[in-house]
This record gives structure tokens, sequence and C-alpha cells, in this order.
């Protein structure tokens, strides 16, 4: 049941993230003038963000609420966040003179937003397990990267909603969206402290789902017409027979003459 219910969750996910990234490339317009119609290089970004959070996210609901199903979209939600950053980088590198953005001096904006793509291809390429496998102990270590990454793409968000003119004529609302992403980061990676996790974890205590080895296993019902044959406990093993001990006649001579 458990399988069943991750493969679905799993098959759930591609199919959305499928679905939004078909949705960016075929009906997206880039055009400054365009009316009615998003702009695909700012949407292909936010979902990148938000998929990127999902995948953040997935650790402190297993911690504090039991949900451990949910650990198996971490990796898809990560690889999805890195897919969505791909099409971000591709789109602004239709946009203009490239070589231009990354001559001295470098602007913020596309520094912490070059950080943030590395780190997420570091990520991708070793989240098979053979990687994981030959890594060892660094694996993990080399994974949390992620908090980083995680903060390099808020802030390239922050910078970009502040100075991008695309972003103040194509999506002005999305100044709002990536404070609260701001606000998210900041509580995901606060509860992952230890000082703070053991604290918050007595009180999310009642809202967490028993584990499967956790819940009491009920009795099996009985099978109409089946009468269970119990085992006829075996009667008590008999005692040997004493047998009198000979005694010789001399003793028994010597004790009857001390009798009299």
């Amino acid at each position: 049941m458990r399988r069943l219910q991750a493969r679905w969750r799993m098959t759930a996910l591609h199919v959305c993230a499928t679905t939004i990234l078909l949705v960016i490339l075929t009906w997206g317009d880039v055009e400054w003038s365009a009316e009615g119609a998003f702009d695909p290089l700012i949407e292909s970004a936010k979902w990148a963000l938000r998929f990127l959070l999902l995948c953040l996210a997935i650790t402190p609901l297993a911690s504090y609420l039991g949900w451990t199903t949910a650990v198996s979209l971490r990796r898809p939600l990560g690889l999805w966040a890195f897919a969505f950053a791909l099409v971000h980088v591709g789109y602004s590198l239709a946009q203009g003179d490239v070589l231009a953005r990354w001559r001295p001096p470098i602007q913020p904006l596309f520094l912490l937003g070059g950080l943030s793509l590395a780190i997420l291809t570091v990520l991708a390429l070793t989240s098979m397990k053979s990687a994981q496998q030959r890594l060892g102990r660094a694996w993990k270590r080399l994974h949390r990267l992620v908090y980083l990454g995680g903060a390099a793409t808020v802030t390239h968000a922050l910078l970009a909603a502040a100075t991008s003119k695309r972003m103040f004529v194509r999506d002005p609302q999305a100044v709002y969206e990536a404070r609260l992403a701001l606000a998210l980061l900041a509580v995901l990676l606060i509860v992952r402290i230890p000082a703070v996790r053991r604290r918050l974890l007595p009180i999310f205590a009642p809202l967490r789902r028993p584990r499967s080895h956790d819940r009491p296993v009920p009795d099996p019902a009985p099978i109409p017409g089946f009468t269970p044959v119990l085992p006829v406990p075996s009667p008590p093993a008999a005692e040997p027979e004493r047998l009198p001990i000979p005694v010789p006649e001399d003793e028994i001579a010597e004790e009857e003459a001390i009798a009299r």
C-alpha cells in the first residue's frame, strides 16, 4: 500500500510539473508589449523557486508531522526546480548580449543567479544512488549546499523584483511573492536548527502521524465456520517406581544385636 501511495504521488507530481512546463513553453510571450500573456522568462524562474521551496519543506514535514511518505518526492522536486531554472536561463540567454552582463563589474543579480544555477547543477548530477554510493559520507555534506542555493535563489528573486524593468512591467506583483519566499525560506531553515527542533517537537506531537511500526496491530478477524483446534496438553510423566535397596545379612544381625 505504501508503494502504491508513493507511486501515485510521484505520478501526480510529474504530470503537474510537465503540464506547467508545457504551458510556459507554448503559451508565454517574451515581448514587452505583449498583452494578456505571461512572460515565460519570469514564470520559469518563479516555478523554479516554488519547486525548490517545496523540496526544502519535505524534511520539516516528515520530522514534525510524520509525513514520511513524502520523503520520496524530495529528489524529483529538486530535479524539477533545476529543470525550470534551466528554462529560465535559456530564455535569459536569448534576451540580448550575454557577454555584456558578465563583464566587470558584474551585477549581484547575475552573480547570485549563476551561483544558484551552479549549486543546483551539482546537486542534480549527484542525486543518483550511484553517486551517493561513490561519495559515501561526503554526499550528505555536499547536498547541504541546497541551503546556500535556496538563499541565493531567493536573494536573486528579490533583486530581480526590485531592479528589473521587465519585472516591473510584466509582473509587478512578483515582488510580493519574492518576499513571501524569503519568509518561507527563513522558517524552513530555522526549524532545522537542533535546539529549535527539540523545543518544537513536543508542540507538534499531537499532530504527528504515527509510524507504521508504532500503530497497534489489530487482532485478526474470525473466519466464519472455522473453529481453532487448541493443542491438548500432555499428561505429566509418571515418577519411576523406587525399588528397595537390599541390606546385607551381617548388617541386619549387627542392628538386632545393638537393639537388644
